[in-house]
């Protein structure tokens, strides 16, 4: 998903919008506008496909991290329970590297997402939100050299989406996109593999750090019913 497909899915989105503004419009008696009014916050499936760009780190091998992200849940109202898996290609890279270490990582994971700011809603068909999400996993790091490394993370993050509301106010879809940062923090599986160093100027030296982290920025499509 390019760049261009996302800026014209969005056009597309903020079409279909003014048409379900006028369909909500439409909703004359007492009960339909109640009906409309909590429909934002009645619980229901929500499911997002999307990429990931930025850097990974796996003990000594450092390098871009690239692939694609899928997660599915249940929502209520500010806050969502999703299950998430991540396909990532990771390692070195050939320009730097004569020989580079590269892979791919699987993750399995679970995430709680709560927004922090909502715009829009109730009477509007479309909901900004701005959230932060917080969660745990299992990583499968498959080396194309040979050999694999199991071991378990914690993932935080802060985005946001625009929703559309579309169909009728009793039995809603909702279709958007988001964006977002996400970091992965995993221990290092060999946190004693260097002496103490500097490694610039310094008046004490120390050990490298005990973790591994990733930073990637993600973005891509939402729905929900």
């Amino acid at each position: 998903m390019s760049p261009r497909t996302l800026v014209l899915f969005a056009a597309a989105v903020t079409a279909t919008a003014a048409t379900a503004a006028t369909a909500a419009a439409d909703c004359y008696d007492e009960s339909c506008r109640k009906s409309r009014d909590r429909a934002w916050d009645r619980p229901r499936f929500e499911g997002g496909f999307g990429l990931l760009a930025g850097s990974y780190t796996v003990s000594t091998v450092h390098g871009a991290g690239v692939g694609m992200h899928l997660d599915g849940g249940l929502r209520m109202g500010r806050i969502a329970l999703l299950a998430e898996y991540d396909f990532l290609s990771i390692g070195q890279d050939a320009y730097t590297y004569e020989n580079p270490i590269r892979g791919v990582l699987h993750r399995l994971g679970a995430n709680a997402r709560y927004s922090v700011a909502q715009f829009g809603g109730g009477k509007v068909p479309i909901r900004g939100d701005l959230w932060i999400e917080g969660g745990v996993g299992n990583q499968l790091v498959q080396w194309n050299g040979g050999g694999e490394l199991s071991r378990r993370d914690l993932s935080f993050g802060a985005g946001g989406q625009m929703t559309v509301k579309l169909g009728s106010a009793r039995r809603p879809n909702y279709l958007g996109f988001y964006y977002a940062f996400r970091g992965l923090v995993a221990r290092d599986p060999f946190p004693g593999k260097s002496m103490p160093t500097c490694a610039g100027p310094c008046d004490t030296a120390t050990g490298p750090s005990a973790w591994d982290t990733g930073a990637f920025f993600n973005f891509g499509l939402v729905f929900s019913r």
